[in-house]
């Protein structure tokens, strides 16, 4: 987690000359925003997001988007990322790509659900990686609009280096290299919006096969996520979200099952929580406020074991936090947002990323 103690959020300016100058009834084509933070993890934060979006093939159809972002750290840190969402074929197609470059310092706690968040090592870490789910409706019948399937194929290579530092802790066995998965994917959803939904039910599943002919490692990755909204009262939704992710043969111990800190279990630090299975349930209070912004409460609970069984018996850690967002297309419900979050009574943590969390 933000291992200490103190995370403050010291500036966060957005620049949205786009979607100011952009009319109700008009269609707004991009939107950008430059982000600064500081946190003890990467000290300074600095960087921006920019996002574009496209015309809907057809009214009621979600619109095309791409984002992209890049990030740096005064610790040296650097992401960049690309991420083009795609409904294609009037929706009947949707494909959500990843591009990620990586160049991060980060730690490893060790594997387990009780870390001592003061005992860790350190290391260096490039990261190459590409994401590809596609989900259809096609060949479906009409009754079964609900339901989607699709395919997904991950392909990623990793540089990793371990500094030389005391501690009681023994480097991962499985570390960098190339990874290469193929899987499948199933789904149902009933919500009245992708985005930004005030009712409906969303579930997922998805199981994707890694195999060392293709790449350095064997190991099978499952992963359930269950959502559900609903509209409460004064504009104000419920949404609640229930995440269970299982890891088979030989894993990686950077691709391990854990809360990613940005959307599950936010503030948290990555890799904090790391085990063979995590669960993650969410509760959280969506209103929105004035002109383009909006704020939420919320509650988040995890935990992390090497077995089903174990994970049962092993205690939760507690996040409470809230949130403020900024529409950076109203039309498309895609909000800029900014949470603070308190984990387990005692370590404060923060995260900024656009779209919510689930």
């Amino acid at each position: 987690m933000s291992r200490t103690i103190n995370v403050v959020l010291l500036g966060l300016s957005f620049l949205l000359i786009s979607p100011l100058l952009v009319k109700a009834e008009e269609f707004q084509r991009w939107s950008a925003l430059p982000v600064l933070g500081y946190s003890e993890e990467t000290k300074w934060q600095y960087g921006a997001i920019a996002l574009l979006f496209f015309k809907p093939e057809s009214k009621g159809i979600p619109g095309s988007s791409l984002d992209f972002s890049v990030i740096g750290t005064t610790r040296k840190q650097l992401q960049v990322m690309t991420s083009p969402d795609l409904y294609l074929w009037h929706g009947q197609i949707h494909i959500d790509l990843e591009l990620v470059y990586w160049n991060w310092i980060a730690h490893y706690f060790g594997i387990g659900n009780n870390p001592d968040v003061d005992e860790y090592l350190t290391y260096d870490m490039t990261r190459y990686r590409l994401r590809i789910p596609a989900e259809t409706k096609l060949f479906l019948p009409s009754s079964l609009s609900f339901m989607k399937y699709g395919a997904l194929a991950h392909i990623e290579y990793r540089d990793i280096d371990f500094r030389q530092k005391e501690s009681d802790l023994s480097e991962p066995s499985t570390t960098g290299g190339w990874l290469t998965g193929l899987g499948y994917t199933l789904s149902l959803d009933t919500r009245d919006h992708p985005v930004l939904p005030s009712h409906g039910f969303y579930a997922y599943w998805q199981q994707v096969f890694y195999n060392n002919a293709f790449g350095d490692s064997s190991y099978i990755f499952q992963e359930l996520d269950l959502r559900g909204y609903t509209y409460l009262f004064w504009k104000t939704s419920l949404a609640l979200g229930a995440l269970y992710q299982m890891t088979f043969g030989d894993v990686p111990f950077d691709q391990l099952a854990m809360p990613d800190g940005t959307k599950r279990f936010r503030g948290v630090e990555r890799g904090v929580f790391r085990d063979r299975q995590a669960f993650v349930w969410q509760a959280e209070l969506r209103r929105p406020l004035f002109w383009r912004l909006a704020g939420t409460i919320f509650y988040e609970t995890t935990k992390v074991g090497p077995y089903f069984g174990a994970l049962y018996r092993e205690k939760w850690h507690h996040a409470f936090g809230f949130g403020g967002r900024l529409a950076l297309n109203k039309k498309e419900r895609v909000f800029a947002r900014c949470d603070f979050s308190l984990i387990d009574g005692k370590h404060l943590g923060m995260s900024i990323y656009i779209r919510e969390a689930f």
